[in-house]
């Protein structure tokens, strides 16, 4: 399968993915993180958010990066703080319900593509 279309891909997978896990944290834990917004803007605001990191991630950093720990450290480093700043601006909440959020969605989305990866 070309790049692009494994991008596109991943894509449809990390917005799902991140999708789910910050509708979850606002079902269970949505007045601890004070959000006091519906459901449709908060997974608009999560799907922009892996919309501007993604690209970075598969088509910016590789030029840059070694392949390996580097890249995977650096680059899930770049997506949870771009993202942990977007929700902040986007949801107006502060930094820790905001690196709840980014760490949540990330983590999950990462651990995801591990496991597809590896089957």
């Amino acid at each position: 399968m070309p790049y692009e279309q494994l991008f596109l891909s991943s894509l449809a997978l990390t917005v799902s993915a991140e999708c789910l896990v910050t509708a979850i944290l606002k079902k269970t834990a949505g007045g601890r993180l004070n959000l006091k917004i519906g459901y449709g803007r908060l997974l608009v605001v999560t799907a922009f958010a892996s919309m501007l990191t993604l690209p970075y991630v598969w088509f910016v950093l590789p030029a840059y990066l070694p392949h390996g720990l580097p890249y995977a450290i650096t680059s899930e480093l770049f997506a949870f703080t771009a993202e942990l700043i977007w929700y902040m601006l986007a949801l107006r909440i502060n930094f820790k319900r905001a690196a709840i959020l980014s760490g949540a969605a990330n983590g999950f989305s990462f651990l995801l593509g591990l496991v597809i990866m590896s089957s």
